[in-house]
């Protein structure tokens, strides 16, 4: 593995790219999920690392900025400029040639993932060969997002005066679920996510994939739970049915997610599903 670095408005983002150990099939671009206010590119298990680079695909495991230090505007405009560096870097600097490329996101990066493939579809750009999308979600406009969370009030209460003001501090793009979870948990019990990631409506609207054109996206494999409290089980239902080449791989009574715990069955069988799809004619 080698981490490499690109900058983004003056901040250095990080990706970690762990090559291929067959020969290179494609790259996989992955993005993690937290939120939008957390996390980081170093989150996936090595478990689903080995089966993505021993089926013969490099895996590029990519930072994003993160809010509220960033807007939505801006956190989007990093996983652009990932891309192109990605673009650029892939043939010389990373010796991959010019080879086709996967998205792939669970959660919120499935949601960054799906956004910049709509962005792609729209302007014409070089294509994804496809989309993995592991419970995500295609827009910020739904009201399972405004309101508080019945799920994440369950938990211990967290007071405002336990979270920091941290708009406009300086920006960042990884932080450990650690440090930062609490303020997921804060503003999901009190209704404040959006308001975190962008107080202007324009944005969220900006932001967010319209239902007619779900039709745009690539060949999409997709999975969530039907237990799901954290993202409705009924979005990645929705996108199996409006993506016009998806699959779906529906488990049953399973956290959000489900797959960070390799040892389960179905996590097995989530990564071997999504790989084998990519290697169907």
């Amino acid at each position: 593995m080698m981490t490499h670095t690109f900058d983004y408005g003056g901040t250095p983002i990080a990706a970690d790219v762990y090559p291929a150990s067959v020969p290179c099939k494609g790259a996989i671009l992955y993005y993690h999920g937290g939120g939008l206010l957390y996390g980081q590119r170093t989150d996936l298990d090595t478990s689903y690392i080995q089966a993505i680079t021993e089926r013969g695909y490099h895996l590029v495991c990519m930072d994003y900025l993160l809010a509220p230090e960033s807007s939505l505007e801006q956190i989007h405009a990093s996983v652009d400029r990932g891309l192109a560096w990605f673009l650029e870097a892939r043939e010389q600097e990373l010796g991959m040639g010019r080879c086709p490329f996967v998205l792939f996101g669970r959660s919120a990066g499935a949601y960054l993932a799906l956004c910049l493939a709509h962005r792609l579809a729209r302007s014409g750009g070089e294509q994804p060969a496809a989309l993995w999308a592991f419970y995500g979600y295609h827009t910020l406009l739904h009201p399972f997002f405004s309101g508080p969370s019945a799920h994440y009030r369950m938990l211990p209460m967290i007071e405002q005066a336990m979270v920091p003001d941290l708009r406009g501090a300086q920006p960042i793009s990884s932080a450990p679920i650690e440090q930062r979870f609490f303020l997921y948990v804060y503003a999901r019990q009190q209704g404040k996510w959006l308001d975190l990631l962008a107080p202007d409506r324009a944005q969220l609207e900006h932001f967010s994939i319209p239902d007619e054109d779900l039709k745009l996206l690539p060949p999409t494999f997709l999975t969530a739970s039907t237990a799901d409290q954290d993202v409705p089980f009924s979005f990645s239902k929705k996108l199996s049915q409006q993506i016009p080449d998806a699959r779906f791989l529906q488990v049953f009574g399973l956290e959000h997610d489900y797959d960070r715990d390799p040892g389960r069955i179905e996590s097995q069988t989530l990564y071997q599903a999504a790989l084998d799809l990519l290697d169907t004619p």
